[in-house]
């Protein structure tokens, strides 16, 4: 590890472990920057509450030294209840997902029960990874490696969309004698490339100059601008997407076309919006600190990812199959 990057992160530790006070080091490091700790900024303990027991830190130094006996740049989680409950209302979810498909009684209820946990869970575990930081716990290194979870979880939603591109290519190169050898099939007309996707397009297109904008912008008016006008394009998204589903003469279940189109669209449409409260949570915590964190960078991220998923969904879907 190169030396300055060795002691900026020494210095970083050190200023939040409180121990800054000691005698200053003689050398390179000796002419770090202190960096002051972001404990001392937050209310005192108890006014500022967590939903899981991240708020029992005592402090960086005393928690790292207490469960692995050494001072190093990373943030050590205490127990959490998140994960286990995501993985349940993820499960209730898909359960009452597959319910509702086959029109089993209770199905929709059970559906809505779990993406209200899901959506409680995932929120209140996102809030208490933002008082981590306020903290003081989400070092240079966190940080990093936040927008390296983020990259992972690109690459696996880029798979997903392979799948269900591949499932139109597929039926689209070689129909069944069950669709009479013919794609679209005989009665479905395929959506024209040249009516509301292309508009949508050109909304998209225009979202991902905004987001760049955000991204490089040093003025808080306009990194703030910029990400409300993102959040406004892809609210004009979702809302041409529910217009095109509105007038289509098919729907889902209208042959393996009507699956795959709505399948398919349905799912970026569901990322945008996804991305589309990314943003907002971002636009929030920046609105109050002022700092291109992890938060802004990430949704950055994750919107270029929508917006380039797009194009192959509009030159196979609308494009290709017309």
């Amino acid at each position: 590890m190169p030396l300055s990057l060795q002691g900026h992160l020494m210095s970083t530790l050190a200023s939040a472990n409180g121990d800054d006070k000691k005698e200053p080091t003689t050398g390179a490091l000796a002419q770090l920057p202190k960096v002051p700790t972001a404990l001392a900024a937050l209310p005192p303990r108890g006014a500022r509450t967590m939903g899981s027991h991240a708020a029992d830190h005592q402090s960086a130094k005393d928690y790292y030294l207490e469960h692995t006996g050494k001072r190093h740049p990373f943030h050590v989680l205490p127990p959490s209840p998140w994960p286990l409950l995501a993985g349940w209302g993820t499960y209730v979810t898909c359960l009452g997902m597959a319910a509702w498909f086959h029109n089993i009684p209770t199905g929709g209820a059970l559906m809505a029960f779990g993406l209200a946990n899901t959506a409680w869970t995932a929120i209140t575990w996102w809030r208490d990874c933002a008082i981590e930081g306020d903290m003081g716990m989400h070092t240079e290194v966190v940080r990093k490696n936040f927008i390296s979870g983020m990259w992972a979880f690109i690459v696996s939603e880029a798979l997903l969309f392979v799948g269900l591109l591949w499932a139109c290519l597929h039926l689209g190169m070689s129909p069944s004698v069950a669709l009479q050898m013919q794609w679209p099939p005989v009665g479905i007309e395929p959506v024209g490339w040249d009516k509301r996707a292309l508009v949508m397009s050109a909304v998209l297109a225009a979202s991902y100059y905004s987001a760049n904008v955000a991204m490089v912008a040093k003025d808080p008016k306009v990194v703030m601008g910029a990400l409300a006008t993102t959040i406004g394009l892809g609210a004009m998204f979702l809302g041409d997407q529910y217009l095109e589903y509105n007038e289509l003469p098919f729907t889902i279940s209208d042959s393996p076309y009507g699956t795959t189109f709505f399948v398919t669209t349905g799912f970026h449409g569901l990322h945008v919006l996804l991305g589309s409260l990314y943003l907002t949570a971002a636009l929030m915590m920046y609105k109050r600190t002022h700092n291109a964190g992890a938060a802004l960078k990430s949704s950055i991220l994750y919107w270029h990812f929508v917006d380039i998923v797009w194009i192959a969904v509009y030159g196979i879907i609308y494009v290709g199959q017309y």
